[in-house]
């Protein structure tokens, strides 16, 4: 029969410090996900130019598209058609152009006045002499900033707990060294 081996502590901290690691990963992922969702959109056209159409969000910004003036065919607000009983309805701003419909903001909203004093913004530029540059934009990322910074902060939180393991496992297993030689 084999002999109980010795009870080592750089090995309980080296697998505590494994697990806080592994449990660190999901939410630092989860953080950059929330915090790189594209809640921003914004409308820039210049005068007698092309109009551009991007989104942004806390770590980056993209090009939707870029039209010129005779390919934008309108805005309009849309409505959805949700199935459910009792559900209220929801609008939102919609580019209409000839590569097809763009969405102007990123959420949804209840507010059918808001939606479309925001198209009828986009609608006066369009039809109007266009001297001026417009640009306009809906910012939604409020709450990609609260949920994606809550998870980043506590993977970190948990990456440092982890890396505090990793330091008290070296730790001991110069202790256990120094102690069998």
């Amino acid at each position: 029969m084999r002999a109980p081996t010795a009870y080592r502590r750089s090995r309980a901290t080296a697998i505590g410090a494994t697990a806080f690691l592994m449990l660190a990963l999901p939410f630092l992922v989860l953080g950059v996900f929330f915090l790189n969702q594209k809640a921003r959109m914004d409308f820039r056209c210049e005068p007698q130019g092309p109009c551009v159409l991007s989104r942004s969000s806390w770590l980056g910004e993209e090009e939707v598209g870029r039209y010129a003036p005779a390919s934008i065919q309108g805005v309009e607000v849309a409505r959805s058609r949700s199935t459910r009983s009792g559900a209220a309805p929801i609008f939102r701003a919609q580019l209409q152009t000839a590569s097809g419909v763009q969405p102007l903001a990123y959420q949804w909203t209840e507010d059918e006045a808001e939606a479309r004093a925001y198209a009828d913004t986009v609608r006066r530029y369009l039809t109007g002499p266009r001297t001026d540059a417009l640009a306009v934009s809906q910012d939604h990322r409020r709450a990609s900033l609260r949920v994606g910074g809550a998870f980043t902060g506590v993977g970190l939180g948990v990456l440092a707990l982890s890396v505090w393991l990793l330091s008290r496992t070296l730790a001991h297993r110069r202790a256990e060294r120094a102690a069998t030689a």
